[in-house]
This record gives C-alpha cells, sequence and structure tokens, in this order.
C-alpha cells in the first residue's frame, strides 16, 4: 500500500541559492548544445560551456547535499523508478526531435519534396503515437514498466536505425515503416514513464516531480537536434552519418529502462485484495446489533 503523504503544513519556501544555480546550469547547457551546429563539439566555446556546466552542476549537487531543504526532495532523488523514467524520456526525446530533424532537412532538402509531401512521409509518426498509446497502457498493468520500457525503446532504436537506411530510391513503405515504428515505440516510453512517475512517485512531490518530466522533456530535443545538426554540420545529403549517433543515444534509454518495477500492478492487487476483509467484515456486524435487540 502506498505510504500516507508528509506533514506539508510547514512547506519549506524555495531554495533560491539551488534555483538560481539549476537556472545557470540548464541556461549554459542549452546555450552550448545550441550553437554546437555552428561551432562543433570539440570548438574551445563549446568545450568551455559544457566544463562550466559541469562545475555549476557539482556546486549545485554539493548545496543540495548540504542544504535542508533541496531543490530536488531527497525522497525524489533517492526513487529508482522517477529517477530511470527521467533518463528514459531525456534520451527518447533527444533520439525522437533529432531524427526528425536530420529527416525534414533530408526529404525537402536532398529529395525536393514540398512540406505538404515531407509531412505525408511522417504521417505514421503521428497517428502511431495515437493508435499505440492504449495498447501500451494495456502492454503496461500486464508486463510491468520494465519489459514495456525495454520494448519501446527498441522500437525507437529499430526506427531511427531504419531512417538511417533510406536513400533517394527508398520506397514510401520503407519511409513509413520506420516512422510508424518511432511513433509506436516514443508513445510506448511515454505512457509507461509517465505511468511510473505518478505510480511510484513519493506521496506529496508531485510538483516537484511534474516539474523533473518537464525539465527532462525540454533539455531532451535541445540535445538530439544539437547532436544531428552537429554531427555532420550543414551536409544533408545522407542521414546514414547522424542517424546511427541518435539511435545509439536513444539506446541508452535501455539502462534507465532496466531499473524500473517489473511488475507495478501488484500493487493494485494487494490494495484489493487488502480490501476484501475489510468488506467481508461488513454482514458480520448485523449478527451483533441482532443479539443486542
Amino acid at each position: 500500500m502506498r505510504r500516507p503523504a508528509p506533514d506539508r503544513a510547514n512547506s519549506p519556501r524555495l531554495n533560491l541559492t539551488s534555483a538560481g544555480l539549476l537556472a545557470i546550469a540548464l541556461a549554459v547547457l542549452v546555450h552550448a548544445l545550441a550553437d554546437v551546429p555552428a561551432r562543433g563539439w570539440i570548438a574551445a566555446p563549446t568545450l568551455l560551456e559544457l566544463l562550466a556546466v559541469i562545475g555549476v552542476a557539482a556546486v549545485l549537487a554539493r548545496h543540495e547535499r548540504r542544504t535542508t531543504h533541496p531543490i530536488v526532495p531527497r525522497a525524489v532523488a533517492r526513487s529508482v523508478p522517477v529517477t530511470a523514467s527521467m533518463a528514459i524520456l531525456l534520451v527518447t526525446t533527444a533520439g525522437l526531435f533529432g531524427a526528425l530533424f536530420r529527416a525534414t532537412f533530408y526529404l525537402q532538402d536532398v529529395l525536393r519534396l514540398d512540406p505538404l509531401a515531407s509531412g505525408l512521409r511522417v504521417l505514421p509518426l503521428t497517428a502511431l503515437m495515437v493508435l499505440a498509446s492504449p495498447a501500451a497502457g494495456a502492454a503496461l498493468r500486464r508486463y510491468g514498466a520494465r519489459r514495456t520500457a525495454i520494448a519501446g525503446t527498441v522500437l525507437v532504436v529499430v526506427g531511427i536505425a531504419g531512417l538511417s537506411r533510406i536513400g533517394p530510391a527508398s520506397t514510401w513503405m520503407v519511409m513509413a515503416s520506420a516512422f510508424a515504428a518511432i511513433g509506436a515505440g516514443f508513445a510506448t516510453v511515454m505512457v509507461t514513464a509517465t505511468g511510473t512517475v505518478v505510480g511510484d512517485a513519493p506521496p506529496g512531490y508531485a510538483g516537484a516531480v511534474g516539474g523533473l518530466k518537464q525539465t527532462a522533456m525540454n533539455i531532451g530535443p535541445t540535445l538530439g537536434i544539437a547532436v544531428a545538426a552537429g554531427a555532420t554540420g550543414s551536409a544533408v545529403s545522407t542521414m546514414s552519418s547522424t542517424l546511427p549517433v541518435l539511435a545509439v543515444l536513444a539506446a541508452l534509454g535501455l539502462l534507465p529502462a532496466s531499473r524500473l518495477p517489473r511488475c507495478p500492478a501488484r500493487q493494485g492487487e494487494d490494495d484489493t485484495t487488502a480490501a476484501r476483509p475489510a468488506q467481508a467484515a461488513t454482514p458480520q456486524a448485523a449478527p451483533a446489533r441482532h443479539i443486542n435487540s
């Protein structure tokens, strides 16, 4: 059963030092990633900014360990399902948006398709996102978060790898299959990660968990686009040199996926089982009142 929510009557105020350090780290990181296409990964300004991010993050981590009221509550930071879900969302959104970024330029600049024709090529991705969501929810309840997240991540990786094999002679069906695999996989990952965060987040910390989830989904696309644009510079004549890197990036989600709960549905079953004796005790009260009367 879930633990009772902690007393929030004396909720701490916002830790301005931690908030400031976190804002600085994220701002420098986004600036560094956004300028990768123009400067490259090994340019001195890029490396200096990335080192600055590491330094600020180290200071933030040290401050968070010492402060009484950390901006990321310790209960949230120690929750393996929550942190694993954030990591999966970070790398899968990076792979998805990086692949879309590269594919858009390829379709329009190499294949010379107009925006409408390019959008129709990508339509299976959106369609499978919608269609796969209910199936992902059913799989989550039946097979557990771990296997469902692993399956979704594998679909994203396979779809991105499939896009890397596309050339001018590729048929519409081949391209649609690759986009469909990415859409189905990302929907599965989203449903699993969201369900895990909602079900396993420490009671009373929904706001902190929701903020972390949104942050991961904002940083992920920036990282993916930086990788897609910076891997081969301005060359868009082929996707085979960039998308394998994005596939490897998305495949990193298999590591946190393996740390998710194996069968989270058992919690609901246990709660139902535990509630049955209480319901069965109700008829037993009737003979006691009858005897007294």
